[in-house]
Order: structure tokens, then sequence, then C-alpha cells
């Protein structure tokens, strides 16, 4: 039998879609099966599970209920869709505690990502799931970067995000500038950098990925060791196309520096 939820805690979770409230409780969405899945999968810290009816009497949701250990609230249709950012509900949602990495924790790895105000939800995501897949320890967020507990954020790292050590900072030149002393390599992704395909990174090593309009910041800029590119046939300059999406060349990037490591 599914415990009920109160009205009132049906509200405070519908203002979890904005990121004041996401900050003040700690907590995150976490909508749709295979994304709860991964988030069970990974050991994150589930707050309490959403399921309507219709979803619960699913094996595969059955199966996935059977596994969590925190309160389940069966709620209508209608509310679950008030609660959802996607045009049809899977029946399914999960709140979870957002978790953040100390600084001083960074160093326990030795391959760092870091987003250097990367503004779109997707990409942030996109960037996320790539960093897992390929291995990365942790990824460093920047001022000016969105939210990694956005709901879209959280969607498009298919459950990703739940194997990455996540830190934030305020002074992102001035975290890296401590990693450098303490003998971190910092490269940046940047137009005019050395041609990826001669880039040998040593290790601990922090790759930057900058914004999608301006790139890397000057300052982030002047703390690097190096900067590497993409090169493109025509030099990235065929039919108006000036760059790289930055999701699309952090792929290419973690690649060529972790994908045969």
């Amino acid at each position: 039998m599914a415990d009920t939820l109160t009205a009132r805690r049906l509200k405070e979770i519908a203002a979890l879609h904005q990121k004041k409230y996401r900050e003040r409780r700690g907590e995150v969405l976490v909508e749709g099966v295979r994304a709860v899945e991964a988030a069970v999968e990974a050991g994150a810290p589930l707050v309490e599970v959403l399921v309507t009816a219709s979803a619960r009497a699913e094996a595969r949701v059955a199966a996935l209920l059977a596994r969590v250990e925190v309160p389940v609230y069966e709620v209508a249709g209608r509310d679950l869709e008030r609660l959802s950012d996607v045009r049809t509900s899977q029946g399914v949602l999960a709140v979870v505690r957002a978790a953040w990495l100390p600084e001083h924790a960074l160093t326990t790895g030795t391959a760092l990502v870091v987003l250097d105000g990367v503004q779109d939800p997707g990409n942030v995501g996109t960037i996320l799931r790539t960093a897992a897949w390929f291995g990365a320890d942790a990824v460093l967020v920047g001022p000016g970067t969105a939210d990694v507990y956005n709901p879209k954020t959280v969607r498009a790292t298919m459950g990703g995000l739940w194997d990455l050590g996540i830190a934030r900072t305020d002074d992102l030149p001035g975290v890296l500038e401590r990693l450098r002393t303490s003998g971190w390599h910092l490269y940046g992704a940047d137009l005019e950098g050395e041609p990826a395909r001669r880039w040998q990174p040593a290790r601990p090593a922090a790759l930057v990925l900058g914004s999608e309009a301006h790139g890397l910041s000057p300052a982030v800029r002047a703390v690097l060791h190096a900067r590497v590119s993409i090169r493109g046939r025509t030099s990235g300059r065929r039919r108006g196309v000036e760059s790289l999406n930055v999701a699309t060349a952090a792929g290419i990037l973690l690649h060529a520096w972790l994908g045969s490591a």
C-alpha cells in the first residue's frame, strides 16, 4: 500500500522546478522510469518516489519500487502531470537530495571536467553524460553555467549525473589556480588552441569548456597551461559554420583524452 502525500508536500515538490527552491531545500526532481532506475542503481540519495496507479501496475515500475527504501506515494495522474516538465509523463518521479563535492575532494581523482559559463541545460547535461561515459572523476561548475540540477539538465545526463562528483564555485580562476599549484595540468577548449590530434595531456588534468557564445573567460584562460582546438576540414568555416557545439566538442576532446586511457 502506498503512503499518502499531503497537499503541502505536493506543493513543495512542484516548487522544485524553480532553482531558488532547489537551492533552499537541497532537493532535485528526477523524472521517468529509466532516470529513476539510474538514480537507484547509482545509490543516489532518494527522498521519496511518486507514482501513478497505472504506472505502478507495470512490471518494470513494480520491480523498481521494490528496490527503493524511501516512501512511495501514489498520486493522481493529473497531479503528476502538473509536476512533470515533459509533454507525456511516464507516471514515475523521484525527489533526490542534491549532493555537492567539496573543493578539496577534487584532487582525489585525476580527470576533471570544468564548465566555464556553459549556459544551455541540454549542453550541460550532455557534457555530464559524456564525462561519465569516458570515466571522468568529477565536474567543476563555474559561474554562469546552467544549474546541473535543472530538470532538463538531469534528463539530458541520462543517469550520468550520479556517476560523477559535482563541485561548484563562484571563484573558478581561484580554484583552478589552486589546482595548478598542487600539480594539476589545466587545458582549455579554444578555437585558437593546439590541434587536438597533437594534444598529449598529462595527469592529473582538467579540461575546461567555455560558454557557447564567448568561449573561455579571460581570467580562466590566463591560468591554463595550454589550449586545444578541434580543426574542421575547412577550419570550421564551411557554409557559415564557425565552431562546434560545446557538447560535441566535449565529446571529441574527452575521447581523445580518456577514450583509450
